[in-house]
């Protein structure tokens, strides 16, 4: 051998020992990190095994057992027409007995015993009276006794009426006391009965004479009985008991400015955990400064006064009379608990009826046969994030203006128009679990589900390092037991996406979550607050997931674009997790929360998600909301660049999705208005001439489907609108009754999409499979329309995740070399598959050209290509009542009155009768062809 030769075979030997112990280190690092990040069970397992259902699982349900009732027909001897006894006086409660007593307590002096009622008997400015009284001396004073005309007006003025009765006699003495006296220019006069100093005085048989006209105008004479309320109340302030305007035969409490009754804690004791709810009748009988709030509701602590929990306030704004039913939830721990109602000053009410009644659970069992299941169309739904009160007043910033908004009252008609409300806010639970009561009074069916958080915790400044107390409210209660060790912290120990203002801050979802002062990691404690705070008490119909992910936490960098991501789940202060380990952990985390709950309660509550239509987690659950569902269809968010095939991918989705949900189930569909850079109004309170072209394109599109629809002004801050196509009554007119409710009736057929001249131009059977490797994207067709008109080109493919991916595979196409848009693919999960078919507008001599795309991580195939050319892109569906038309491309379509007409030819076609869209809903027969706008629709009726 010679030299080089040997070199050379000495630097072989050197490079394949480097490169040995290279792939031995790379072998052992990978063998450290699989140790390292490995738990079970593994998504694959979590998707597919079944579920192990405890045998006592069940839901649960409500009813309400009362503890009192106050109608006011309690009768005791008291005063007068005009008359109220001071704070030292009494009336006798004896037969026989007359006189009305008056004993001084000792210390202050003056103090009243008895006193005219100024708001009942009005004495005249400048009015002439003689008072006469029969009396008896019980126990002499050293100062006398006193009776005298007041004016608080006249007194902060040092201006008195000079005329007054004063006496000063022995025990034991009788006679009858009278004097005259004219009153000055104040409008408060009032008639005082005082003890000076000490000293116990007896009257009876006062008069008051008005010696202009000579009338008796208020008599006292002790025999008196007058309705009060029951023993279990307590009252204080200015008010009066009197025969009701509403209730025959029956009494009312009359305030005449401040006024509030409470509970006697030693006659109602309420338990701890528990809901308490009050009802009563009111009218309002004056409300001079227009108050928005005329009372309001609160439980506290007859132990520590200074902790409480407030109810819905009593909604003043518009409002004559009404039935409130307000209910606060008792705190944690075993403690004396007092309810109030305080009524405004300002205002002066009749309150009649009042009921009082606790909550108690019992079993609930769900079946596929549901209201949800049979509801007509259109089904309506809502999404609404906030406390009513914030969205009454001003939209909870949202519609802000110099007035209210709406009342109260008519917000929670309005949200009884739905058959399913979801995202309610967590204020609900302990301080408005009445609102459930309010909203089943008026719609039985309606199903109503609060909020939970799922992998973040939302933490505002005011609620970081909350201490414990058992009358926090429940998000308080929610944040306060988040531990701060399962904040998702990156290698360095920072806490990621931290804000010291407002945060919403990624949890440790992962099975390597550390175990809290209780033992509980985050997960054992999510399952435990969501089934203690929002089902157990059976208050509400389920529960609405905000974002169980299949994806990696977008709020994590580098999430979608690294090959090791700084999230440190495995808490060893190294760079070590992948996306994909991220992906699949996160997506076994979501399957996790499910299935705790459902093994629990089995199939006996309605679980929905807000994380769109996931066919991962779809089989754990009811359904789910798509907040803004529209706003996707839309590029760059212009009204005018409408991306048919975002429009297409919904549809394609929903109807892979759809079957995978367990009954009884429903998909809520908020519709929105769709803003330049997402900037969103602060004083939104109408629907502008655009806002009813995207609703009715969205309306069309949920027709098209069996889902739950609504069209949010801004957004889930936003009071329902009532818009023309919701309801309409049997003549045709559009109108705000409940009684039309699904006016549309059941369907007839599933959607239709109206193809003609279709014409395959390309097909390709053999599997496309992209993906692990460096190239990202694959040209899967180039085509042109050489016709003179515009055509649709139709895109049809089967789909399959060969392997998980970081993010959504997509197809995206762009028309003349100008890229429009992508249809995103419905899973990221490896085995999830499905089949697309969508539309894309090629105008005359116009280029087109779609491409694969897929994430940094992950396989897909794509099988059974083919593409079309074809008129197309309008999508029809026939009920009952009606017929929905919808125009999903990017031109204008003429349908001809056969096609209007359909397969059933439907008679007696005729537009709304509208009440905000009267071009459109003009209320015309249909005669003759009709022409749709690009990406519109239009609902009309039919026989």
């Amino acid at each position: 051998m010679d030299r080089y030769a040997h070199t050379k075979a000495k630097a072989f030997l050197v490079f394949t020992l480097l490169l040995l112990l290279f792939l031995t280190s790379c072998s052992h690092t990978q063998q450290e990190t699989d140790v390292a990040l490995s738990y079970s069970p593994t998504f694959n397992e979590l998707a597919t095994s079944p579920l192990s259902l405890q045998p006592d699982a069940t839901g649960y349900g409500r009813e309400y057992e009362v503890l009192g009732v106050e109608t006011f027909n309690t009768v005791f001897r008291g005063p007068s027409q005009g008359f109220m006894a001071g704070k030292a006086g009494s009336y006798p409660t004896q037969d026989g007995d007359i006189w009305i007593t008056g004993t001084h307590p000792g210390g202050q002096m003056y103090i009243d015993f008895l006193k005219t009622n100024p708001q009942v008997l009005h004495l005249r400015p400048y009015g002439r009276y003689e008072v006469r009284y029969d009396y008896k001396v019980l126990e002499a004073s050293r100062e006398g006794f006193e009776t005298i005309f007041f004016s608080q007006t006249g007194a902060n003025q040092n201006n008195w009426v000079e005329q007054s009765l004063y006496f000063k006699e022995p025990t034991g003495s009788t006679g009858t006391a009278a004097f005259t006296a004219t009153l000055k220019q104040y409008d408060d006069y009032q008639l005082l009965m005082n003890l000076v100093s000490n000293g116990s005085l007896a009257v009876t048989n006062i008069q008051i004479k008005d010696l202009d006209s000579g009338l008796i105008v208020a008599n006292e004479d002790g025999k008196g009985n007058v309705h009060t309320h029951a023993p279990f109340l307590h009252s204080e302030g200015n008010f009066t008991i009197a025969p009701s305007s509403s209730v025959n035969g029956g009494f009312s409490m009359i305030t005449n400015g401040f006024a509030k009754l409470w509970t006697d804690s030693q006659r109602v004791q309420f338990p701890s955990d528990t809901n308490i709810i009050i009802d009563f009748d009111y009218k309002v009988l004056n409300n001079p400064k227009q108050e928005e709030i005329i009372g309001w509701i609160r439980l506290y602590s007859g132990s520590k006064p200074h902790l409480e929990r407030r109810a819905v306030s009593m909604s003043g704004y518009e409002v004559k009379e009404g039935h409130y039913t307000g209910g606060v939830k008792t705190g944690s721990q075993d403690d004396i608990y007092i309810l109030e109602v305080a009524f405004n000053q300002e205002v002066k009410l009749e309150i009649s009826n009042i009921q009082l009644s606790k909550q108690v659970t019992v079993e609930q069992k769900l079946t596929d046969v549901h209201p949800l299941t049979e509801a007509p169309f259109p089904r309506l739904g809502n999404n609404f994030t906030v406390y009513g009160e914030w969205t009454a007043h001003n939209g909870s910033g949202s519609a802000q203006g110099s007035t209210p908004l709406i009342s109260l009252v008519e917000l929670e008609n309005q949200l009884a128009l739905s058959d399913i409300i979801t995202s309610l806010h967590p204020l609900y639970l302990f301080n408005d679990p009445a609102l459930s009561k309010r909203l089943k009074a008026i719609n039985p069916n309606i199903v109503l589900l609060p909020t939970t958080q799922t992998h973040n915790v939302n933490l505002p400044k005011e609620m970081r390092n909350l201490a414990y107390n058992p009358w926090l409210n429940a998000e308080e209660q929610y944040v306060q037991g988040i531990s701060k060790d399962w904040f998702l912290k990156n290698s360095k120990a920072e806490v990621i996406n931290d804000n010291e203002e407002w945060a919403q801050i990624p949890l440790n979802v992962s099975a390597f979550c550390p175990y809290n002062d209780t033992g509980k990691t985050y997960l054992q404690y999510w399952t435990e607050t969501t089934i203690d705070q929002k089902l157990k008490d059976g208050t509400w119909d389920g529960v609405f997931l905000e974002e169980p992910l299949t994806v990696g936490n977008w709020r994590i960098p580098g999430m979608f674009t690294k090959k090791r991501v700084d999230a440190d789940y495995n808490r060893n202060l190294k760079k070590d997790e992948t996306p994909l380990w991220i992906v699949e952990m996160t997506a076994s985390a979501s399957l996790t929360m499910l299935r705790s709950i459902r093994e629990q309660v089995g199939w006996n509550e309605i679980l929905l998600t807000g994380n769109g239509l996931d066919p991962v987690i779809a089989p754990f659950t009811n359904g789910a909301l798509i907040p803004n569902y529209n706003y996707a269809w839309y590029l760059e968010y212009d009204q005018n660049k409408f991306n048919e095939s975002q429009w297409g991918s919904f549809i394609n989705t929903y109807e892979n999705v759809k079957n995978l949900y367990h009954q009884p189930s429903a998909v809520v569909l908020e519709g929105t208005p769709v803003y330049k850079d997402w900037v969103l109004p602060n004083d939104k309170r109408e629907a502008t001439e655009s806002d009813m072209a995207f609703h009715r394109f969205a309306l069309g599109t949920a027709l098209l489907t069996d889902a739950f629809y609504e069209f949010a002004l801004v957004d889930g801050r936003s009071a329902p609108f009532i818009f023309d196509e919701m309801l309409v009554d049997k003549q045709g007119w559009s109108t705000t009754d409940a009684a039309n409710k699904g006016w549309l009736g059941k369907p007839l057929t599933m959607s239709e999409h109206l193809v003609s001249n279709k014409e395959e131009v390309y097909q390709q059977a053999k599997p496309i499979v992209l993906g692990n490797r460096s190239t990202k994207w694959f040209k899967l067709y180039e085509g042109s329309n050489k016709t003179s008109e515009s055509r649709q080109i139709i895109l049809e493919f089967d789909w399959k995740n060969l392997s998980t991916a970081t993010d959504f595979a997509t197809v995206s196409f762009a028309v003349n070399d100008e890229w429009m848009g992508n249809y995103n693919l419905s899973s990221n999960m490896e085995g999830s598959s499905g089949s697309a078919t969508y539309h894309t507008t090629v105008k005359s001599k116009g280029s087109v050209m779609y491409h694969l795309n897929v994430a940094k991580f992950g396989t897909v195939e794509l099988s059974n290509l083919r593409i079309s050319t074809a008129d197309c892109g309008v999508y029809r569906r026939d009920f009952e009542h009606g017929i929905v038309l919808v125009n999903a491309s990017n031109e204008e379509k003429t349908l001809s009155l056969s096609e209007i007409k359909g397969s059933m030819n439907r008679t007696n076609i005729r537009r709304i009768r509208g009440r905000y869209d009267t071009q459109t809903n003009s209320g015309t027969l249909v005669t003759d062809s009709l022409v749709l706008k690009a990406h519109d629709a239009i609902v009309l009726l039919a026989d």
